[in-house]
């Protein structure tokens, strides 16, 4: 089923309260961004507009140590309001929410290796869970450089990598 990207102020404020609430604990800004933009329901335009409604009127409260949370009010309001949200937006808030949490307490390691060969170089990039691989791909690059940057950006953010590349293929 395609998703029918949320264009309402108000839908898309929700659809960041309710991820916040599905993972339950504090996350720091790029960690809710990514969440809610995984499956394309929103913009980052339009994350970036929302969420800071969502803190200049206390709908989420950041704490000492920079991470967000859905304040009482924020709670009570995606309490009220959660039946308008459409079934599938808060399935995708649903989905969302579980790969980030399953990633960070299901111990998932990463894995990067960088060979050199006649072609150039290629990078080796895998996830794997409980001893079982869960991922592993492979990228030729014509330069060090360039290998080293796809290396750091996967060892910065796999979950992210993991999710874009899911998404990509198709699998929501």
């Amino acid at each position: 089923m395609a998703v029918i990207p949320l264009s309402d102020k108000g839908d898309i404020k929700l659809y960041i309260l309710c991820i916040m609430q599905k993972v339950g604990y504090p996350l720091e800004y790029n960690n809710i961004n990514d969440l809610s933009l995984y499956g394309g329901v929103i913009s980052n335009m339009d994350f970036i507009e929302a969420f800071d409604e969502l803190e200049r009127d206390k709908l989420v409260v950041k704490n000492g140590e920079g991470a967000y949370s859905v304040s009482e009010d924020g709670a009570f309001l995606a309490a009220t309001l959660k039946s308008d949200l459409a079934g599938y937006i808060h399935d995708s808030s649903l989905r969302a929410a579980l790969q980030y949490i399953s990633f960070n307490e299901a111990g998932v390691k990463k894995n990067i290796r960088i060979t050199g060969t006649d072609k150039g170089y290629k990078v080796t990039l895998s996830l794997s869970k409980k001893k079982t691989e869960i991922m592993s791909i492979n990228l030729l690059f014509d330069t060090q450089y360039q290998a080293q940057k796809a290396a750091s950006a996967f060892s910065d953010d796999p979950e992210l990598i993991y999710a874009r590349l899911i998404s990509l293929l198709g699998g929501k």
